[in-house]
C-alpha cells in the first residue's frame, strides 16, 4: 500500500459509499452507479464534476477513488493515455496524483509515466520510492490485495464500484476475522451499510453468510439486520 502514502502523503479514512448516494452532481452520479450502468465515454466530464463539487480533497476520497479508476482504466486500457491528458488541465495536482496512481496500479505506462513526472519536486527519498515503484509496476491488482488494513478495504470499495464484481465483496468479508485493531469493526459496518443501500451487495452477503464461522456469522447477522432495518431470524 506504499503508493497511497507516496503518491498523496496523506493519511487515508474509511468511508461507506452508501453514503455518497444523497449527492446529486453528475460525477456522482455517474461514479455511484458506474457497475450498473458504465459510461466509459463520460470520464473526463465526471472526472470534471467530481474535482468542482470537491470530491478529491476530501480526505476520505483518495483510496476509494484509487480503487475505482484503477477498475475503469483496467476496463479501458486503450483510453488511459487520453483520458489522462485531457482531464489534467481541469485538475489541480491532488486530483492528477490520484488519476496517475489509479491509472499505475491498472498497469498503465501512462500512469507510471505521469507519476514520475509529478514527482520531480518531490523530496529525494519520495521521488526514489516513486522512481522504483514505477520500474517494477504494481506489486498486485486490487482484487489481489489482501485486505489488512483500512486502505486496503477502500480500495475494494472503490473497485467494486467500477465492476460489481463480487470478488471485491468477498474479499472485505474476509478481514472480519482480521485481528487488526478496528479493521474487522470497520468491515462490518461498511458491509452491512452498503448492503442497506444496494441489493447487489446484500444479495452477496447473504450469499457468503452461511460460509463464515459461526462467532463471525451471528455478529454479521445483526448488524445486516440493524441496517436493513430487519427483524432478528427466529
Amino acid at each position: 500500500m506504499r503508493i497511497l502514502r507516496v503518491t498523496l502523503a496523506m493519511g487515508l479514512s474509511l468511508v461507506a459509499f452508501s453514503s455518497l448516494r444523497a449527492e446529486t452532481s453528475f460525477g456522482r452520479q455517474w461514479m455511484d452507479h458506474y457497475y450498473q450502468n458504465p459510461r466509459p465515454n463520460d470520464f473526463v466530464r465526471g472526472v470534471d464534476s467530481l474535482n468542482r463539487e470537491g470530491y478529491f480533497d476530501a480526505v476520505v476520497q483518495p483510496d476509494i477513488a484509487i480503487g475505482f479508476f484503477s477498475a475503469v482504466f483496467k476496463q479501458n486500457p486503450q483510453q488511459v493515455e487520453r483520458w489522462l491528458r485531457a482531464s489534467a488541465p481541469l485538475l489541480s495536482e491532488r486530483p492528477r496524483r490520484i488519476l496517475a496512481a489509479a491509472a499505475w496500479l491498472a498497469g498503465s505506462p501512462a500512469g507510471a509515466q505521469r507519476m514520475l513526472d509529478m514527482s520531480a519536486r518531490d523530496d529525494s527519498d519520495e521521488r526514489a520510492a516513486v522512481v522504483q515503484m514505477a520500474m517494477n509496476g504494481p506489486s498486485a491488482p486490487v482484487a489481489d490485495i489482501a485486505v489488512s488494513s483500512e486502505p486496503a478495504l477502500n480500495l475494494q470499495w472503490g473497485a467494486f464500484l467500477a465492476t460489481g464484481n463480487e470478488r471485491y465483496i468477498t474479499n472485505v468479508l474476509a478481514a472480519l476475522g482480521s485481528n487488526q485493531p478496528g479493521l474487522a469493526t470497520s468491515a462490518c459496518f461498511t458491509l452491512a451499510q452498503n448492503a442497506a443501500a444496494d441489493p447487489h451487495v446484500l444479495q452477496i452477503c447473504r450469499t457468503q453468510l452461511d460460509r463464515q464461522p459461526e462467532s463471525i456469522r451471528a455478529e454479521f447477522q445483526s448488524a445486516l439486520n440493524d441496517a436493513t432495518g430487519r427483524k432478528p431470524s427466529a
